[in-house]
């Protein structure tokens, strides 16, 4: 039963991926399946800036207060940044290893939580981000379970990399299209440049015929 759920989980998120363009659907749909298939009480998606290597709140489910979306983090600093840098799972389950890691961090205290498990978000052999999973009490996890959490953060990296493709693909259609309008548009202007009366001629018609 416990393996049919994870499928479906799994089938979740694929749908989700393949249907929609929009990365909050998706992140939404993964972390709903994080949440109630792995058993946590709350689950967030951290993305990575490349640009300025820091990793900054995109989705979350579970949490009490809004005190994760403030979440702003350089890579190799507090367990997310380590989780990027080290490319790695790392695991804190015990108040004392909370404590050193978080120290008196308001998420943590507003919270509650007495476990964190943290996951890389990698695809083509780059970091994409963090998911990072918390619960309330200490939680004890092993062999098949973080199996499992690998395989989701795993589709959650390539929900984050497709989405990333389809906008740069969006911005560089964009770009060709206004390259394309100003190269007619200089077009036009050198060719009635030949004659003063024709001077301006393609641009007022443009404009009488939009009106």
């Amino acid at each position: 039963r416990r393996r049919l759920e994870q499928v479906q989980a799994l089938r979740k998120v694929d749908i989700a991926i393949t249907s929609s363009l929009d990365l909050r659907v998706t992140l939404g749909v993964a972390l709903d399946q994080v949440t109630s298939v792995l058993g946590v009480d709350a689950a967030a998606v951290l993305l990575l800036n490349s640009g300025t290597q820091t990793l900054g709140y995109a989705a979350g489910r579970g949490f009490r207060g809004r005190e994760i979306e403030r979440s702003l983090v350089r890579v190799g600093e507090g367990p997310s940044g380590r989780v990027a840098l080290e490319r790695r799972i790392i695991r804190i389950n015990s108040d004392k290893e909370m404590h050193d890691a978080f120290g008196k961090a308001q998420l943590i205290e507003s919270e509650a939580f007495a476990s964190y498990i943290g996951a890389p978000l990698i695809v083509k052999g780059h970091v994409k981000g963090v998911l990072e999973v918390f619960h309330r009490t200490p939680f004890p996890a092993e062999g098949e379970w973080l199996e499992f959490l690998e395989a989701l953060a795993g589709q959650v990296a390539i929900a984050i990399d497709e989405a990333a493709m389809f906008d740069d693909l969006y911005r560089a259609n964009v770009d060709l299209t206004l390259a394309y309008d100003t190269t007619l548009e200089g077009w036009a202007r050198a060719l009635e440049l030949r004659d003063y009366e024709t001077a301006g001629h393609s641009r007022r018609v443009s404009e009488l015929t939009t009106r």
